[in-house]
């Protein structure tokens, strides 16, 4: 699979909105947010985390023990224009609750 399919979000000129998951690829353990923006937002999230500044402290800590290579930052779900964010994010978190995923 090359760059531009695996990534596609990040070669369009039209912004996507949906949710990323951040994942401890150690414990599978996962953060789920929502964005406007998911290119801007995944650049971000992964600044913040090097920063020592990511708004959870708990996903931060252990993003500052185990380190770069152990977390994973992607797009769980891109979401249509009229699709409530919140709502979906509250979709998935249950989702991934029901299969036994853990939720920073």
């Amino acid at each position: 699979m090359d760059m531009h399919t695996r990534h596609a979000h990040l070669f369009t000129n039209k912004t996507q909105r949906g949710i990323l998951c951040i994942e401890n690829l150690q414990d599978g353990t996962m953060h789920l947010m929502t964005s406007e923006n998911l290119a801007k937002d995944i650049q971000s999230t992964r600044f913040l985390l090097d920063l020592g500044t990511f708004e959870h402290k708990d996903l931060q800590d252990a993003y500052e023990r185990i380190g770069l290579e152990a977390f994973s930052i992607k797009v769980l779900v891109t979401a249509k224009d009229e699709e409530n964010l919140a709502t979906l994010l509250a979709v998935q978190e249950k989702r991934l609750m029901a299969q036994g995923k853990s939720l920073y």
